[in-house]
């Protein structure tokens, strides 16, 4: 039951990081300036990275890759996309704690940890650019 749930949670997982690097990539084009474009950059790859390490893991568990139809997150404006981002990625770190005490083999730690990392130091980025605009 403990690992149907970890699955399950991997899932959600693997569609949000797809969707995060999809929405990083417009957002990036809405940047008011180049350093905001660098940071909502850093956090494309950041999601791009995460969606195939959690794949990997997927595929090391079930012996397939997860498939899914991808949401379309919506924002009317880069203000707004950023407050979206910020409250999306919290939410992952919340996730990310959750499955950490529940992974079904050591080799999900990593994956795990180094999502929750990067999310921690995109919230961190994220503040950094809501107070500028």
């Amino acid at each position: 039951m403990r690992e149907k749930n970890f699955l399950r949670m991997l899932e959600r997982a693997i569609e949000n990081e797809w969707g995060a690097n999809e929405f990083y990539q417009r957002l990036k084009k809405d940047a008011p300036d180049e350093s905001c474009m660098n940071d909502i950059e850093l956090a494309e790859e950041d999601e791009a990275k995460h969606y195939y390490m959690f794949q990997h893991l997927y595929y090391q568990l079930t012996d397939c890759y997860h498939s899914f139809d991808p949401e379309f997150v919506e924002y009317s404006n880069f203000e707004q996309g950023a407050d979206t981002a910020r409250r999306k990625t919290f939410e992952a770190i919340e996730m990310y704690r959750e499955m950490l005490y529940i992974i079904p083999s050591p080799d999900a730690y990593q994956p795990f940890f180094i999502a929750m990392t990067d999310e921690m130091e995109r919230a961190n980025r994220l503040e950094k650019i809501l107070v500028r605009l």
